[in-house]
């Protein structure tokens, strides 16, 4: 046969042609053959519906992902200024000398995000100069505010002005930085360092791990005795990597019962004697509020009724239950501080990351890491529960973490006890932490082996105690019916309203006991 059917070949697209594109695909491929990991992800869509602006930049974008969104753009004056910033406080060589030698490391940098760019690599080069400089500056100014105390805002040391002439505060700079998106590899920026002349006896990696280091000591919302080697902060990809492993770090063994037994000899049951003025009755439910309106109508033959179900509601109340925990049968994986509390458990500051997560059966107390929060801490927490997710899915520790204060911490008195077990420490109002921690996640799908045990125990320990046994009585037999009851007390409701108005007019019979009153 002399010639091949259906062939791509035409007079405009030669063999040569063909040869040439291939090449060039081949040439693409192997040039991004790199054992550099994926490490910089981008956020679940499960995650970023629940709400969108705590992982999508609203003021800074650095890397590929959002440096060109025109809606960003804005900020591009104010990071070349913090760039020059740097590159003249560290007496960079030449602009075009760092460009070129970022052109050498494009292949890897293209590996480390998700997804492909339609950028050229001219193009990545000049982003990641201009954001790895302005990231290095920013990081600079941040550490050398380190006297600003870490529960207050931190705008104060980052406060920038827009194009526009209106003040930013660096709080919403700081959160953008934050963001898994927004992250920058570590060999991005030790390939900048390097070209600094000014770092004096200082080597790219030691300046970068003191940098990266400090910064998290200071913008971490859980406070960490951190003791391995500077040289293992290089080991992580990007600041986010190291924020997630600072929090989750675990000490040696023997440190940490050392330093259990010596704060059970000083305060082991420090706190037991706090008053807590708890409002342990929310939002009553349907039942309890048709009660309410039933017990106004003045009928005498309801009277004994009325006093029957007044009776049951005060014995609820004396066992601390309300109404509306009682009849309320959602299912939770631990009950919130308040009950805890009414159950008699105590709550006690961890010296350590969410590792330490632990109930002490002895003392009836549930162990949980200080965690102190600023403005900038719930897009951070949002992130490490992405990161992890996205990276360590065999191991959810951190995200098992957020649902555990999730789930313990559903109103102001929730904050308030555990401000006073200092476990919380912050200067933002107690509902402000309250809606940070209603808006995270309190599914039960993740596990964790620690935190997990600790759970248990502390299950265990509160459906132990006589109130809690008391409750669970009175629920078998009692709860089964609330659904009756509330449809009964609707049509009881409705009836009874009728009968008032119509004895309003009308004298009623003797049969109803003594007239309703008006």
């Amino acid at each position: 046969m002399s010639s091949i059917c259906n062939t791509i070949l035409d007079s405009q697209f030669t063999q040569q042609k063909w040869v040439a594109k291939i090449t060039e695909v081949l040439n693409r491929e192997l040039e991004n053959d790199t054992d550099a990991p994926v490490c910089i992800f981008r956020v679940p869509k499960s995650l970023r519906d629940h709400k969108p602006e705590a992982y999508t930049p609203q003021l800074i974008a650095l890397g590929p992902y959002y440096h060109l969104n025109s809606e960003l753009y804005e900020m591009q004056r104010y990071k070349i200024v913090l760039a020059k910033m740097f590159s003249e406080q560290y007496q960079l060589v030449e602009i075009q000398q760092l460009v070129d030698q970022l052109m050498t490391i494009v292949p890897k940098i293209r590996h480390s995000y998700r997804g492909r760019f339609n950028l050229e690599n001219q193009t990545l080069a000049m982003i990641f100069t201009v954001d790895g400089l302005f990231l290095l500056q920013l990081l600079d100014n941040y550490v050398k505010q380190k006297e600003i105390p870490r529960t207050s805002s931190l705008s104060s040391s980052l406060l920038v002005q827009s194009s526009s002439g209106k003040k930013l505060p660096g709080d919403a700079i700081l959160r953008d930085v934050l963001m898994l998106e927004n992250q920058i590899p570590r060999f991005v920026l030790l390939e900048i360092l390097a070209k600094m002349s000014c770092l004096g006896s200082t080597s790219p990696d030691k300046f970068l791990s003191t940098l990266f280091l400090d910064f998290c000591k200071v913008i971490s919302p859980i406070k960490v005795e951190w003791c391995n080697p500077e040289s293992e902060v290089l080991e992580h990809e990007h600041l986010l990597d190291l924020l997630y492993q600072y929090i989750t770090y675990e000490e040696d063994i023997n440190e940490k019962e050392h330093r259990l037994t010596e704060y059970h000899s000083q305060k082991s049951r420090e706190g037991f004697d706090i008053e807590a003025n708890l409002n342990t009755s929310a939002n009553s439910n349907v039942f309890s509020k048709l009660w309410s309106k039933i017990s106004e109508i003045n009928i005498g033959f309801l009277r004994i009724f009325t006093k029957f179900i007044d009776l049951f509601l005060n014995i609820l109340a004396h066992l601390g239950i309300s109404a509306t925990a009682f009849f309320n049968d959602k299912k939770v994986l631990i009950p919130s501080v308040s009950e805890l509390w009414i159950a008699q458990m105590r709550f006690a500051p961890a010296t350590g990351g969410t590792r330490y997560v632990e109930f002490n059966e002895k003392t009836n107390t549930l162990y949980l890491p200080i965690i102190t929060l600023n403005p900038t801490s719930e897009v951070l927490i949002k992130n490490l529960v992405a990161y992890e997710t996205m990276e360590k899915s065999d191991a959810l520790s951190f995200r098992r973490f957020s649902e555990l204060m999730g789930a313990i911490i559903d109103t102001v008195e929730d904050v308030e006890l555990l401000r006073k077990s200092k476990v919380l420490e912050s200067k933002m109002s107690s509902a402000e932490i309250a809606e940070i921690f209603n808006g995270m996640t309190k599914t039960m799908e993740s596990k964790d082996r620690i935190i997990d045990t600790a759970i248990k125990k502390a299950n265990a320990s509160y459906n132990n105690t006589r109130k809690v046994r008391q409750k669970r009585f009175l629920k078998k037999y009692i709860y089964s019916s609330w659904r009756f009851l509330t449809v009964f007390a609707s049509v009881l409701l409705l009836l009874l309203m009728g009968l008032q108005t119509f004895c309003n007019v009308y004298s009623c019979p003797t049969m109803f006991g003594r007239a309703v009153k008006a």
